[in-house]
């Protein structure tokens, strides 16, 4: 009654805004996406790309350091993320962090699938991935393995990755590998598993087919 109704006009006006966005259905706009700007006030620490495909590309971020580690870093972060969650903005930024401390960093951005992708399986992800990214930061630094992170899916991508060279004899193909946030025993999957089931799992194939 206050607003002689206009609140209810908003309202309509805010979800018409909102399927619209979600192409028929419904996606409700959770956070101002007007208030970031890339370059500017969230991935803004300066770095270049120096490789790509059709799955990533490679992010190169120099240190600020006069004296630098001779191993790379490179980190792998899920595909279901933006890179930038690890280099969000000057004061949360695990890329300056590395990069002020004499580090060169290396970060995979994937590239936003869509049918021309649909045929790529997990082990595209891999080998496109993990493994020709590994190859490409020992091709632009001249130094051989590099010290990796994988975030997420992108540390079991990783482990998969590593797993597969050591059936080959390479038990040793990085410096290192640590792990953030990666599930790598999924007999167990926990809380997941209140989330998620079989038939959620039979619908969300359908739907990306």
């Amino acid at each position: 009654m206050a607003t002689s109704g206009d609140n209810i006009v908003r309202g309509l006006e805010q979800m018409a805004h909102d399927i619209e966005r979600g192409k028929g259905k419904l996606n409700i706009k959770q956070t101002n996406t007007e208030a970031f700007e890339i370059g500017r006030n969230i991935a803004a620490t300066k770095g270049s790309v120096v490789y790509r495909n059709d799955l990533c590309e490679l992010l190169q971020y120099d240190p600020t350091t006069e004296e630098v580690y001779e191993k790379p870093i490179l980190i792998i972060p899920p595909w279901i993320n933006k890179y930038y969650i690890l280099d969000l903005q000057e004061h949360n930024s695990m890329v300056k962090w590395l990069t002020d401390q004499g580090h060169t960093v290396f970060m995979v951005s994937w590239n936003n699938p869509d049918e021309r992708l649909a045929h790529k399986t997990f082990d595209d992800y891999m080998v496109e991935g993990a493994m020709a990214t590994i190859a490409a930061v020992e091709a632009a630094t001249g130094v051989k393995k590099p010290n990796v992170v994988g975030y997420c899916i992108g540390g079991t991508m990783l482990a998969c990755a590593l797993s597969w060279w050591a059936t080959k004899g390479n038990t040793k193909p990085v410096e290192s590998a640590t792990f953030l946030t990666t599930t790598l025993d999924f007999s167990d999957p926990g809380d997941l598993s209140v989330f998620v089931d079989e038939t959620q799992l039979h619908n969300m194939e359908q739907s990306m087919e």
